[in-house]
């Protein structure tokens, strides 16, 4: 992709023989820990489609699933763009804030391209509560697991009801809204918290990866297991503060904000 020699001792090449004809040239190099990411300059475009061409051919003779899977990396490797998102801010809070973000949304998207993705705001959780509920119970054997699975579905309606509570509307009415509108218009149908109304939530764009709502459903089901298992949890005493209270620990953070603490 650069232009340059592969030097290997195979080829007869050894570090000690190689010259300054052997180099090649890209616009950018990001070297990290585990990590290199080459940007080209264009000049070998040539070659590079002529190496993805080889290696698609590479992939359909191959014989096992691991060597089709490794032509897909080195192609998507040689194929793929690379984009450079700047982030500014007028401080260093603010910029930590964007940068997060950023980050979080670029992990959301790779979540989405393995698994695809689901309506958000816990519409999906909400549909599955009654649509796959019949279906889970009849995999169950016994009737501790049956106990389980039904402590599991009663909490797929959580999610939804949180967000409707959190925009102070009462979340049991909204959750109940929300399924009746999945029987009749569809699986992506749910309530968009922003305008506070229902919609079709693929089509606004409120949207989750599937793997992140999976992932949630995984990890919470742990956490309730090792709840179990251990009897306790630690946690921390909530404070019940006073106005007067609240108002002495603004006036202190803004002390030490005005002081660069």
């Amino acid at each position: 992709a650069t232009g340059a020699t592969f030097v290997a001792e195979e080829l007869g090449i050894t570090l000690d023989s190689v010259t300054t004809e052997m180099l090649g040239t890209a616009d950018r190099a990001v070297i990290a820990k585990e990590l290199t990411t080459i940007v080209t300059d264009g000049k070998q475009q040539e070659a590079i489609d002529a190496r993805i061409n080889q290696l698609r051919r590479e992939q359909e003779a191959a014989d096992t699933d691991f060597d089709r899977d490794k032509c897909t990396e080195r192609i998507a490797a040689l194929g793929g763009g690379i984009a450079r998102i700047k982030v500014g801010a007028a401080t260093e809070t603010e910029l930590m804030d964007k940068k997060l973000r950023y980050e979080d949304a670029l992990n959301s998207v790779d979540s989405a391209r393995e698994l695809g993705i689901v309506p958000g705001g816990g519409a999906c959780l909400a549909h599955l509560q009654i649509s796959m509920a019949d279906e889970i119970m009849e995999a169950m054997d016994n009737d501790d697991e049956r106990a389980g699975a039904n402590i599991l579905l009663q909490s797929l309606g959580e999610p939804a009801m949180q967000v409707a509570e959190n925009a102070g509307i009462e979340g049991a009415v909204i959750l109940t809204k929300i399924q009746e509108l999945g029987k009749e218009k569809g699986f992506e149908w749910g309530w968009d918290a922003g305008p506070c109304e229902f919609c079709n939530l693929m089509e606004r764009g409120v949207i989750d990866p599937a793997k992140v709502t999976i992932n949630a459903i995984e990890n919470s089901a742990s956490v309730a297991g090792l709840v179990l298992t251990t009897e306790c949890l630690v946690t921390e005493i909530p404070i019940k503060m006073t106005d007067e209270m609240k108002q002495q620990m603004f006036d202190q953070q803004n002390m030490a904000a005005g002081m660069g603490m």
